[in-house]
């Protein structure tokens, strides 16, 4: 391979051309904000791009198999107010906080459970399923929590997500191994070839005897658990639990897989290109904040982007047939 072809290849990659992106970027914001380089930016940025990757790792797995999930940002914040009542309400004493981080993830698996049944089992289409629920468990965050913040996690709780092991911020160390875990799922794994399968050609695989709604629930519930995850993360950051915490999370997963290259048709998902996906989307959301750009021009780019991604990874311009 000649190194010429080598660069053709490189470039014609989808998701690595977010890298070249993404160090123009650092390096504009380095010159443009005195503030961009400081510790306690740095750390809220890790902590904002470990957050989407949490979520974006499990939509990365769900979209490669053919599905789609809008109520993991409600998820995220159900499984925040549920570990902060745990503690409300003392049951530490009992369990420790071992008893709120299984409590997030038991939430946030229900949740991914119930979709999977409603879209493999009584076979509603995706995008209405999880629109539903993602009323309905945001309804119940509301419930729950009396529409207030809740305080008072304990300390041990928040120094599992929070704080720093070998000077890295404990969020980064978690949401690096779930993308490392969850890249071994997709491409290490027979799972992850069957989640390729199903998002590919799911008739294919019904034929060949594989258990489809099994799988098809299998992957809603590994969302839902990584959302769990996500939830806990951020009120540990936060050290409270608010009952919009997570909104438009949801889309800001799916603009990272898209731009990091995953297929929205399914059949093809990167762990790589949505880890530098939920980096430039951490990087765009931070440089409008130091930059002191109205939070609109946020929601105006994340749509941008997610339009480009769709274009660029489009069956006309890359050739591909559709199917």
């Amino acid at each position: 391979m000649t190194p010429a072809f080598k660069l053709t290849s490189f470039l014609r990659n989808h998701h690595l051309q977010l890298l070249p992106i993404i160090v123009l970027l650092v390096l504009a914001m380095t010159v443009l904000s005195d503030s961009f380089m400081n510790t306690q930016n740095m750390i809220n940025l890790a902590n904002r791009i470990s957050i989407n990757l949490i979520i974006a790792a499990g939509m990365t797995l769900l979209i490669t198999s053919g599905g789609i999930d809008l109520s993991v940002g409600s998820t995220v914040g159900l499984s925040a107010i549920a570990a902060a009542l745990y503690f409300q309400n003392g049951y530490d004493a009992i369990a420790g906080p071992y008893g709120a981080i299984a409590l997030g993830l038991g939430v946030g698996a229900m949740v991914g459970l119930l979709n999977g049944f409603l879209v493999a089992i009584l076979g509603i289409p995706a995008f209405i399923a999880t629109l539903g629920l993602m009323l309905a468990v945001r309804g119940v965050v509301f419930i729950i929590s009396s529409g207030r913040t809740i305080m008072g996690f304990g300390q041990s709780y928040i120094d599992t997500f929070s704080g720093f092991t070998l000077g890295i911020p404990r969020a980064a160390i978690v949401a690096v191994i779930t993308a490392l875990l969850a890249s071994f799922v997709l491409n290490r794994t027979t799972t992850g070839r069957l989640l390729q399968g199903l998002g590919g050609n799911e008739r294919c695989l019904y034929t060949a005897g594989i258990r489809v709604k099994r799988l098809k629930m299998g992957a809603y519930v590994m969302m839902g658990i990584l959302a769990g995850l996500a939830g806990l993360t951020l009120s540990a950051s936060m050290s409270a639990a608010e009952p919009f915490a997570g909104t438009w999370y949801e889309l800001d997963a799916i603009a990272v897989v898209v731009m990091g290259g995953t297929a929205l048709a399914g059949g093809k998902g990167t762990l790589m290109g949505t880890t530098l996906g939920a980096t430039l989307l951490g990087l765009v959301a931070n440089s409008i904040n130091l930059l002191g750009i109205s939070a609109y021009y946020q929601t105006f780019l994340v749509g941008v982007m997610i339009m480009t991604a769709i274009v660029i990874g489009s069956p006309v311009l890359t050739g591909a047939r559709a199917r």
